[in-house]
């Protein structure tokens, strides 16, 4: 099972071969980065209020994972775990087998969030993944032509994101990793479909401690059949992991910076009492600079916990997660996943 828990893997052999195929790889994986990078900042900023409100696919700023929500978010460095090919791809290459996740998260307003992903890897240096995301705002969305106390009529909202995540292992130290995004929306009689990537690096000072970078949305767009077009504003994510082997604690942070929303800090921690009990913490701040919509700051805490089950080689996770509510203040979002490692 430790196989499974740990990102061990640190120190191996290749041959010349493999070595000079990664080299060339991780070459061509810099060449697309600065490339893509290059169109995301020429593309224009779609509108947008401080929150993400009204930026296509704003439901994906809830995250995705039960270990990575409960701690704040703060993922770009995390490592063996599915959800991070949401969060960084890169950190697909810490995987040890095959590994699939399902959350639901309760929503107020009639809303709906499901996440469902799996992934695996080849020879510990390719590895692959596949994302999605359900959310549907209800089908009781009222509609009004003008003031009156009953809707002219009622519609709904549904949307969903397919990722698509692919991982190289370059040496021990080096990762990259990126992912192909296809999202579409039915928004009362209007059709989006929206295509976008996301670019992942990882690169592991020691064993115990990781560097993430990821620059999510270089150039992604969505387009409407009323000819309604968006850009989704690129967001450059920076994230350092460290673990405390003595302890059993993890302890990430991340910086993440859009045009439209500015800085967002993440934290978050994670410590293990015991073999089969995770407890999370964490958090990320909101309206630290100006964006489109500007206000107070804003402090959004995170916990959670996760209960392990040791099958063997293998291991099944049950995690739980209280995020706060942003359209509704002072009320809680609860989220539930189980997930499955298999070697």
């Amino acid at each position: 099972m430790k196989a499974i828990l740990n990102d061990d893997n640190f120190h191996g052999t290749e041959t010349t071969t493999i070595h000079n195929l990664k080299l060339r790889i991780k070459n061509f994986i810099w060449l697309l980065i600065w490339v893509a990078g290059s169109f995301g900042g020429a593309s224009q900023t779609a509108l947008a209020d401080q929150q993400g409100g009204q930026r296509p696919g704003a439901y994906l700023e809830m995250g995705a994972g039960g270990v990575q929500n409960a701690m704040g978010g703060a993922a770009v460095a995390g490592r063996n775990d599915v959800a991070n090919g949401f969060w960084n791809p890169a950190g697909l290459s810490g995987l040890r087998g095959f590994q699939i996740e399902d959350q639901y998260t309760i929503l107020s307003q009639g809303q709906q969030l499901n996440y469902f992903a799996f992934a695996n890897g080849f020879r510990d240096i390719i590895f692959y993944g596949i994302s999605f995301i359900y959310y549907s705002a209800g089908s009781d969305i009222e509609a009004r032509t003008g003031p009156s106390l009953n809707p002219d009529s009622l519609f709904g909202d549904t949307e969903m994101t397919f990722l698509t995540s692919l991982a190289f292992r370059l040496d021990p130290r080096w990762s990259i990793g990126g992912n192909l995004k296809v999202m579409v929306q039915n928004f009362n009689q209007f059709n989006g479909f929206g295509l976008g990537e996301d670019l992942g690096l990882q690169y592991r000072i020691t064993k115990t401690t990781t560097l993430g970078l990821m620059i999510q949305d270089p150039f992604t767009f969505f387009d409407y059949d009323n000819s309604v077009s968006n850009i989704i504003p690129p967001t450059i994510k920076l994230g350092i992991a460290d673990r405390d082997e003595k302890l059993n604690a993890k302890l990430n942070v991340d910086l993440a910076w859009s045009s439209d929303l500015g800085l967002e800090p993440r934290l978050g921690l994670e410590w293990r009492p015991a073999e089969v009990l995770a407890l999370r913490a964490g958090g990320w701040a909101g309206n630290l600079t100006s964006g489109a919509g500007g206000g107070p700051l804003a402090l959004y805490p995170t916990a959670g916990f996760g209960l392990l089950l040791p099958l063997g080689d293998s291991l099944m996770e049950f995690d739980y997660t209280l995020l706060t509510d942003r359209m509704d203040p002072g009320n809680f979002i609860h989220q539930v996943a189980l997930t499955g490692k298999f070697l």
